[in-house]
């Protein structure tokens, strides 16, 4: 798996460097020119790098790469295990590096932002990617990358859909009920609300991660 990490690392330098370098700049322009906030830098860069792991399995697929994959001491379930660290760690890279463009950005517009309130609204975009990744990923083991981009899209508007049933039906849920459900939440408080995100999002992976194995131990190459 070690191999793994490191061959996707090297692709991430080659082709990373280029995405990253780019959403910075797109980052930074938005929030010149546009005025954006700073928190729109941060899950900007944090949620689009994550997503360049789904991007790697298109380059192991291409030219039977499963294949010379498979020849190697790498077994289907190591390489499963590889795709989900490679897609935790980037995504803290990615979050890291959001940081620091919206830390500069927020500077220079002059906000006033406490570091703790500051890093604690920002921690809810990781969350943010962790589920969109825990989407992605087994519908990329599943198809191929064409299918996978149809798969995707119809995916989000499924959920675009039940968010927007889910908000058409609230309006008719009594006020007690919703009153309840939102003292809920603020009793929680902030850091409560941050660690339900979290352990959603951990849930997301650990339930992608299972569907992900199933998948790939069913794959024909």
């Amino acid at each position: 798996m070690k191999g793994l990490l490191i061959k996707d690392i090297r692709l991430m330098k080659g082709q990373g460097v280029v995405l990253l370098a780019m959403l910075i700049l797109v980052a930074l322009f938005l929030g010149v020119v546009s005025d954006v906030d700073s928190l729109f830098v941060v899950a900007y860069v944090t949620i689009l790098l994550t997503m360049f792991v789904v991007s790697t399995i298109s380059y192991d697929e291409y030219d039977n790469g499963y294949l010379f994959l498979m020849t190697l001491p790498i077994t289907r379930k190591k390489y499963v295990n590889e795709k989900y660290i490679f897609g935790i760690l980037i995504s803290i890279f990615a979050w890291c590096v959001g940081m620091a463009t919206g830390t500069v950005l927020m500077i220079a517009q002059g906000a006033n932002t406490g570091a703790g309130e500051w890093i604690g609204g920002n921690l809810m975009y990781i969350c943010i990617a962790w589920v969109l990744m825990s989407i992605m990923m087994p519908l990329r083991f599943k198809f191929d990358s064409e299918k996978a981009r149809y798969a995707n899209i119809f995916m989000f508007a499924l959920i675009a859909a039940v968010a927007y049933g889910v908000s058409r039906i609230s309006q008719y849920v009594p006020e007690n009920i919703l009153g309840k459900v939102s003292g809920f939440f603020s009793s929680l408080g902030d850091n409560g609300i941050l660690a339900l995100c979290a352990g959603i999002a951990v849930a997301a992976l650990l339930v992608s991660y299972i569907c992900s194995q199933r998948i790939m131990a069913r794959k024909e190459f």
